[in-house]
């Protein structure tokens, strides 16, 4: 299943197409909305006044409309430049989606389920195009989340430019020890999370009005996906908001914490899905040596963290699972779009990097397709044909046994 998945990926790939093409049978429209909560302070900044204001790109399934232009791969590149140079500022300017900006539903009464998407730490949600688009293209609404003051800069509808705040200017107290960073962390977690939840009521506004949207969004079949930062929130977001009925987290990794642990020890109840690439080998003697540690003390902390991990899977109820992807070269990155970016990867490392993009869509497709629409046949198909550089961690059960 995956290496068919793989042998369609490289040859969707020409030297004008960095990135794979979604594999779905539904043609992809994406549209953008800016909303802001009136009700919830911006924690990000210390002025009294803000509210937490969010852009969102829908991402859907669309009627076939080759007249319409495909749609900018990336906007608003320009106030990136630092982290992004000027070469890939080019290339992003030049490089084009899959998806056709506001072309029309697909038709039809199909109501079609959710998935609310939350990107990495420092990090444009419109990096994430190869889970979105084909997610959509198989049939999902997916909300891709901006929150502002997470990548370095993003532009508003009227023209402002968020991000980049002095130290004087930042809502969040600096950290003067490691349980300040931890605390910071997880209330970014958790204001992430919360714009998850309050997307959520914005689409299920939508769903109730008159627009395009109404009467075709499945609220009773609402997923959170994320990387890093990201990943933890579409844990969290479960906690805190029952409508959420599964969440994955793409290499969201934070000490003890698959979940981090915004109410207390709640883990939630709903399924949930970790990806994750796998550890780094254990440090050299010489490296051990400049971090004052032992073998035997580093080996100990690696085995407090995974026994962290152990006891927060094994208690949801509604079944989790842990996938651990090792594969030479895999990096962080290589859950986005990001890595794809590089036109000068040899064609043995596109490869590489193009399998781990089939391995991780046919993933969340499937776990979504059984924890969403009640299908888990592509799901059990995937881990019971796991290679050995995929290795799986079963935890509750996810499906009826």
């Amino acid at each position: 299943m995956i290496v068919s998945g793989v042998i369609f990926l490289l040859q969707a790939v020409s030297g004008a197409e960095l990135l794979p093409a979604p594999t779905g049978p539904h043609s992809v429209g994406r549209t953008a909305f800016h909303w802001i909560d009136r009700h919830r302070p911006e924690l990000e900044t210390l002025a009294d006044d803000d509210r937490r204001e969010v852009l969102v790109y829908l991402f859907y399934p669309a009627e076939p409309n080759a007249r319409a232009p495909r749609a900018p791969y990336m906007l608003d590149t320009d106030v990136m430049r630092g982290p992004w140079n000027d070469a890939q500022i080019s290339q992003l300017n030049a490089m084009r989606a899959y998806s056709r900006e506001n072309v029309a539903l697909v038709r039809g009464t199909t109501r079609f389920p959710l998935v609310l998407l939350s990107p990495g730490g420092g990090m444009r949600v419109l990096t994430y195009h190869v889970f979105a688009e084909d997610l959509a293209s198989h049939g999902y609404i997916v909300a891709a989340i901006e929150p502002p003051y997470n990548a370095r800069a993003i532009r508003m509808p009227d023209g402002r430019v968020l991000g980049n705040l002095a130290p004087a200017q930042r809502g969040w107290p600096p950290a003067r020890n490691a349980d300040d960073e931890q605390r910071n962390y997880r209330d970014r977690i958790a204001h992430m999370a919360r714009d998850m939840s309050f997307v959520l009521d914005q689409l299920t506004a939508l769903d109730r009005g008159n627009g395009p949207f109404a009467r075709r969004l499945d609220l009773q079949l609402v997923g959170a996906l994320g990387h890093s930062r990201g990943g933890q929130a579409a844990g969290a977001v479960r906690v805190i908001d029952p409508r959420v009925r599964a969440g994955i987290n793409l290499d969201g990794m934070a000490g003890p914490f698959a979940i981090q642990p915004i109410n207390g020890d709640d883990v939630g109840t709903q399924p949930f899905l970790w990806i994750h690439k796998t550890l780094p080998p254990p440090p050299n003697a010489e490296q051990l040596q400049r971090a004052g540690c032992t073998l035997s003390e580093y080996n100990q902390i690696v085995n407090q963290l995974m026994a962290g991990w152990v006891r927060q899977m094994q208690a949801i109820r509604g079944g989790a699972m842990r996938i651990v992807v090792d594969r030479p070269g895999l990096e962080h990155i290589d859950f986005s779009d990001e890595s794809l970016w590089n036109n000068a990867l040899t064609s043995d490392a596109r490869a590489a990097k193009l399998e781990t993009v089939a391995l991780t869509r046919a993933y969340v497709r499937a776990f979504f397709d059984g924890s969403l629409r009640g299908d888990w046949t592509s799901f059990r198909a995937l881990i019971s044909s796991s290679t050995p550089d995929v290795k799986v961690f079963a935890f509750r059960p996810l499906w009826p046994q």
